[in-house]
This record gives structure tokens, C-alpha cells and sequence, in this order.
């Protein structure tokens, strides 16, 4: 085996530069397939920690999908809202250590904004990390300081698109906007006071200002009409002014964080039973999870897409390594001059051509997950998908293990056609 092996080697090195490309095609080939089936698993694991540091996500009572999908990723709108009250009563469980309340329902240039308080900037977590600031400073708390109200936090994404930094006053429209005319809230311009580093999740394309302050840019308003816009005399009355009063009736969700996580059932049953407005308690990983079977067809397709160009490049490489053969004539009249016999050469030609796809998909893997190590941040920021290089995974194991397979299969045919031509010529090789 070690003189087939060394005879292997030194085929194969005076053919170098063919091989070379041989062997790149079938790492390209493996790149492409573990790229896909990584980047499958980890978008697949990002997504269920898209909000991984609430525990639970109550809203009113009805589709789990459609609570996650507004609340977390503000697609769409809640067709009804939850009472500010059992918000209230969710901050006065014991096992609860913080719920931030979640408002949605304006936009700013297409992008959602979000009414909450500055307790979802200590305790928001995406992909096991807090949020951190590219610039400035959270929202302050309006009952000690009423300018607060005018202030805004800007998502990476928003502050990038529009240049956006600290200082800049920005005007909010009501609704998703392409309503009615007087839609904005110019009469209540708001001031960025921080711009939030990248993260990856959907907070990045978000805008969030105080609860009060979100209050405030409505007082007046009626069916989505601007009290500049209203005839009635009620559109007349001054705006309250006094924070304790701009306490809103109804909220769009509200995020809890436990104490303990083991006691996440037992308070999802108390919330659900109380007896205030009817709501609904959703673990965000369970939901998550739910929700990706949506996409399953796709990432399905595209692992399948990747194998097929794999096996086409197992394919291309039987067809080079065979079309060499004819080339190799003298070369394994030679081989048989000196006794080697026809089963011989089929497994010596058979042994290389393995060697050759073999080699081509250790590259491939080796690039793989140097170029995973070395994307990793701008996957996370800019996709919102973690990625975790290293060993591979039992599905990426199968699938390099089915490839090798078909690897083996391919060196089959040039390796029958040197035995062929090995009977064929005997010890009398031809002289051209």
C-alpha cells in the first residue's frame, strides 16, 4: 500500500497544475455546500434567540405567529391591544424581575417606532448580548425629567440610512403614513439622544422614544386624524402637559424578564388566568421555532442546490481524470511492464483519483470555516445570524459523508477505464 501510495503521489505531482484545478473545483464544490448548511443551522439558532433575553411576550389573546411577528419583528399590526392594567399587574407578580411595555403604531420614513421605557435598554438581549451605544445615551424618565418626553433612540440601522446623529430633531408620522393629509407629528418634534451599535435584530431598523412621550404626540388625536386637521371643538382643547397623566389606556405587548427561568410555566398559567382583559403568554424560543418552519421549504432547497453543485463537481472531476486517460496509455503499459497486474492498476488509479477529491474537500472545509471565523461580526451585525465555526455538525457530517461517498463512485469510471486500457494494451503500449 505505501509504494501504491508513493506512486499515486508522484503521478498525480507531474500533473500538478490539472490537478490543482481539479482540486479547487471540488473545494469551491465543498465551500459552497458547508456554507450553506452551516449558515442554515446558525440562521436557524439565531432566530430562536432573536430576543433572547425575555423570557415571556404577553399580548391579547389569539395567534402566538402573530404576536411574535409585531412584537419582536414590528411585521404587521395587532388587531386589538392589551389593557395598560395587566401591565400593571404582570409588574406586581413576585417572580417577575422587569417588564418593559411595548406601544407600536407610528413609523418614521417606513420604519416602526416603538414606545417603551429605558428598562428594555438594560435588559434587551439578542444572541445572548446587551445592546451597547454607538453614540449618546438612553431616553431619560420623563416623571424627573419632562424634557425627556422629546427624546429618541435610533436603531443602527435607521441612524445609517438617513446620516442621522445625536442632536438631530426628527419628525414622526402617525400610522404607517399615506394616510390622510396632516399625518405627521410636526407639532411634536423629537431629538435623537443615542444611536444604538449594530446588533443584527430587528431593534436595528426601529425607533424608540419614551411611553409618555408617545402618549404625548396623541393627545387630541382622533380616528388617525390630527386635531390640526379636526373641526370639533374637543380638537381644540390644549394638550395635556402633566406626565402623570399620559399614562396610556392600552398597550401592543409587554416583555417580561424572571427571576427564575424554571418558573416561566407556572407564570405564563397565572398571566393567562387573570381576570382583567384576556392574554396570552408566549415563550419567544418556542414561538421562534414555530415560526422558522414557515421558511423550512427554502432552507431546504438551498441545502439541496448546494449538494447538487457538489456532485457536479465530483462529476467534472471524473470527466478531467478520465479524459486524462488516454494520455496515461504509456504510462500504465509501464505499470504492467513491470507486473503490475489489471486489478492493480483499477485500484491505483481508483486510490488517486479518492486522493484527489479527498484533498479538495478538506480544503474546502478548512476555507470554510476560515471564512465563517473571519465574517462572523459583520454576519452578526449586518444579518443578525451567529455564527459558530469549529467542529461540524452531524448534518454537515452526513452531508461531507454522502459527498465522499459520490466521490468514490466518480473515480470509479476513470479507474475502469485505465483497467480497460491496461487489457487492451498489455505490454505492448501504443507509439502514439
Amino acid at each position: 500500500m505505501k509504494l501504491w501510495l508513493s506512486l499515486a503521489w508522484q503521478s498525480a505531482w507531474s500533473r500538478r497544475f490539472a490537478l490543482f484545478l481539479v482540486v479547487l473545483s471540488v473545494s469551491v464544490s465543498v465551500l459552497i455546500l458547508l456554507g450553506v448548511q452551516q449558515l442554515r443551522e446558525d440562521a436557524r439558532r439565531s432566530f430562536s434567540n432573536a430576543l433572547s433575553g425575555v423570557d415571556l411576550i404577553v399580548g391579547p389573546r389569539g395567534s402566538a405567529t402573530e404576536l411574535m411577528l409585531y412584537s419582536v419583528f414590528q411585521i404587521g399590526r395587532p388587531s386589538r391591544n392589551m389593557g395598560f392594567a395587566g401591565f400593571e399587574d404582570i409588574q406586581r407578580l413576585p417572580q417577575v424581575r422587569w417588564a418593559v411595555p411595548i406601544q407600536l403604531g407610528d413609523t418614521y420614513q417606513g420604519h416602526p417606532v416603538l414606545g417603551t421605557t429605558a428598562t428594555l435598554f438594560k435588559e434587551f438581549k439578542s444572541q445572548g448580548r446587551g445592546l451597547e451605544w454607538a453614540q449618546g445615551h438612553a431616553f431619560g424618565n420623563p416623571a424627573e425629567r419632562p424634557q425627556a418626553m422629546s427624546e429618541l433612540v435610533l436603531g443602527a440601522e435607521v441612524a445609517r440610512q438617513f446620516g442621522h446623529q445625536v442632536g438631530d430633531k426628527l419628525v414622526l408620522t402617525h400610522g404607517a403614513g399615506g394616510g390622510p393629509e396632516d399625518t405627521d407629528h410636526d407639532d411634536h418634534p423629537l431629538i435623537v439622544v443615542g444611536i444604538l451599535k449594530p446588533t443584527g435584530a430587528p431593534i436595528d431598523r426601529s425607533v424608540l422614544i419614551n411611553l409618555e412621550g408617545f402618549e404625548a404626540m396623541h393627545q387630541g388625536w382622533g380616528m388617525g386624524i390630527s386635531p390640526k386637521s379636526l373641526k370639533s371643538a374637543a380638537a381644540a382643547l390644549p394638550q395635556t402637559q402633566n406626565v402623570s397623566e399620559l399614562q396610556p389606556v392600552s398597550l401592543s405587548a409587554v416583555w417580561v424578564g424572571l427571576h427564575n427561568r424554571g418558573e416561566v410555566f407556572s407564570v405564563r398559567r397565572k398571566i393567562e388566568s387573570m381576570n382583567r382583559d384576556p392574554l396570552m403568554a408566549v415563550l419567544p424560543g418556542v414561538a421562534l421555532d414555530e415560526l422558522w418552519q414557515v421558511v423550512k421549504v427554502v432552507e431546504n432547497s438551498l441545502v439541496l442546490i448546494g449538494f447538487m453543485v457538489a456532485v457536479s463537481a465530483m462529476l467534472s472531476v471524473a470527466a478531467v481524470l478520465l479524459v486524462a486517460m488516454s494520455g496515461r496509455r504509456k504510462e500504465l503499459a509501464i505499470l504492467r511492464a513491470m507486473g503490475a497486474a489489471p486489478r492493480a492498476l483499477l485500484g491505483f488509479v481508483l486510490l488517486e483519483s479518492v486522493l484527489v477529491c479527498l484533498v479538495g474537500i478538506v480544503c474546502g472545509y478548512i476555507v470554510c470555516q476560515c471564512l465563517m471565523w473571519a465574517a462572523q461580526d459583520m454576519l452578526r451585525t449586518g444579518f443578525g445570524v451567529m455564527v459558530q465555526p469549529g467542529i461540524p455538525s452531524m448534518d454537515s457530517l452526513i452531508s461531507l459523508s454522502a459527498l465522499f461517498a459520490v466521490s468514490v463512485l466518480a473515480s470509479l469510471l476513470p479507474a475502469w477505464r485505465a483497467y480497460r486500457l491496461s487489457l487492451m494494451d498489455g505490454l505492448h503500449p501504443p507509439s502514439v
